[in-house]
């Protein structure tokens, strides 16, 4: 069968082009690589943060002889869903969007949460000291979102992945969940059907991931 067709009119004449020809050449035509400014723009985030994310492998990218960043446009799409997904269901509307962040390490704790005032970011968050208590709360006020540092050992990480995909099968909408832990292979070592809605991230959490994330909370709520 051959292509559909569709007339393309130049100065001069009409003339039939197939309609993959025309797709495969506006798709060459897209950069593949974008500049700091460009990605930032895009993500809705500042330069400095997006600078940032490259270090931390959140975002793919390199550096010209000039030195100027290019960075991957599929990382920048990858990074986009993500954001997406971690609003869930979150209608985008005045209201701040809500986020349960559960730190274990009293240190990191108090660090990030004095850092969370002094951003003053049109957001709720709520700090928790375990996950136990995160979850008691849920039961009363359930956030958009849940991010955990998790520094226990693997077998009380497993313990806790499991605790959070079985309350997102026990409601009808499932909470938006980020892990953060240094156990890359975690997920993958769960049994099948484990919850889409849970996403594991390679840690450490520092304020500057923390900061990155909650203004793409932001910004896709907009």
């Amino acid at each position: 069968m051959s292509d559909e067709t569709f007339p393309v009119i130049d100065a001069d004449r009409t003339q039939s082009t197939p309609k993959a020809s025309v797709a495969s050449k506006v798709a060459s035509q897209t950069p593949q690589f974008l500049s700091t400014a460009e990605a930032a723009r895009m993500l809705g985030l500042s330069t400095t943060l997006v600078q940032t994310l490259v270090d931390q492998g959140e975002l793919k990218g390199w550096k010209t002889r000039g030195g100027h960043r290019r960075i991957s446009l599929d990382s920048i799409l990858d990074y986009q869903s993500f954001s997406r997904h971690a609003v869930g269901t979150h209608h985008k509307s005045s209201i701040k969007p809500i986020v349960s962040v559960v730190i274990e390490s009293p240190t990191l704790f108090l660090e990030l949460n004095t850092e969370c005032v002094k951003w003053n970011l049109p957001i709720d968050v709520q700090f928790f000291d375990s996950v136990t208590e995160a979850l008691l709360e849920l039961s009363s006020h359930k956030p958009d979102m849940i991010v955990v540092e998790m520094s226990m050992p693997r077998a009380q990480q497993e313990k806790t992945f499991q605790a959070l995909k079985n309350f997102n099968q026990r409601g009808t909408t499932p909470l938006s969940v980020v892990l953060i832990t240094g156990e890359k292979d975690l997920k993958a070592s769960m049994p099948a059907g484990a919850s889409s809605s849970i996403q594991v991230v390679s840690g450490p959490m520092s304020a500057v991931w923390l900061h990155a994330y909650l203004t793409g909370v932001i910004a896709s709520c907009k």
